[in-house]
């Protein structure tokens, strides 16, 4: 199992493809198996990163308390230690507090970021009673009633289950425990407004705590888009992967054909030369709801 030295840590990762970086940051308590169907998908025509964070999956456990902050500090390691200049971010459910988090304290090494059943900090009552329980249950070494609901919902076939089981399995309970507790502690909600990059906030159509979360980041952020896919719960990574990969590949695209339209403007090009601008990129592969 490949490991990279990053941060004073070592971080389990897997890396495949060519092409514009992308790197997965996946939630407490579950590793980066949970992005293999979107790594597999995206890793066609991008350089695809999934790294299991400190304490979890097959990365080295960690004497240093997990937060947040820590985390994202990581993940701008990790771009150091791959030889990465900058990447796009793509996070599930509280890793994408991690993603936030890397956006702000390292906004030249994040091009932006797709958040999948996002949220910028844990705010709502049911999530938060559901986080306090799972810190208690592992607290009181109750390990499995904290895996066993993780992995159950996040497998759609009997070979995910066992590979996230696996995965799991493997994890460090006290990091799981830090990274659930720092999740707690942490909020980006009064500072989404200082996050310039462009970001996809993508919820189930089935998942009203989630959608509320993208409205309200909808609201604050400089440069965002919502998509809300038909039919789906909070699991997106493995029960959406499709209508996910298309629409994060053609939203990537659609940053950058921005991206080189701005470098042509400068440069004396005509503005639209060769390109498709974002929303007609989007609106050609996906056929969830955009706002």
């Amino acid at each position: 199992m490949p490991r990279i030295r990053a941060n004073g840590t070592e971080l389990h990762y897997h890396t495949q493809g060519r092409g514009t970086p992308i790197v997965f940051l996946h939630p407490p308590c579950i590793g980066s198996r949970v992005f293999t169907y979107l790594r597999n998908d995206l890793g066609r025509d991008h350089r695809t990163v999934a790294a299991d964070f400190r304490g979890h999956g097959f990365s080295a456990p960690s004497a240093a308390p997990l937060t947040v902050p820590l985390l994202a500090e990581d993940v701008r390691a990790l771009l150091d230690a791959l030889d990465l200049p900058s990447a796009y971010l793509v996070s599930y459910s509280m890793g994408n507090l991690v993603s936030l988090e890397a956006l702000l304290a390292y906004p030249q090494r994040f091009r932006g970021a797709a958040l999948l059943s996002g949220l910028p900090e844990v705010a709502d009552p049911r999530t938060r009673a559901k986080t306090v329980a799972a810190i208690w249950a592992l607290r009181l070494k109750a390990r499995g009633w904290v895996s066993f609901p993780i992995n159950w919902v996040n497998a759609d076939i009997p070979e995910t289950y066992f590979r996230l089981r696996d995965e799991i399995r493997a994890g460090d309970s006290r990091n799981w425990r830090e990274y659930l507790q720092a999740a707690l502690r942490y909020s980006a909600t009064d500072r989404l407004s200082r996050i310039r990059q462009p970001m996809l906030l993508m919820c189930g159509e089935r998942d009203a705590v989630f959608r509320n979360y993208a409205r309200m980041m909808h609201e604050r952020l400089a440069n965002s888009r919502v998509a809300v896919i038909p039919g789906a719960r909070h699991n997106l990574p493995t029960r959406a992967a499709d209508e996910v990969g298309a629409l994060i590949r053609a939203w990537i695209r659609a940053q950058e054909g921005a991206a080189l339209d701005r470098k042509g403007e400068n440069a004396g090009a005509g503005p639209n030369a060769g390109v498709a601008m974002p929303d007609e990129a989007v609106r050609e592969e996906a056929s969830p709801i955009l706002r």
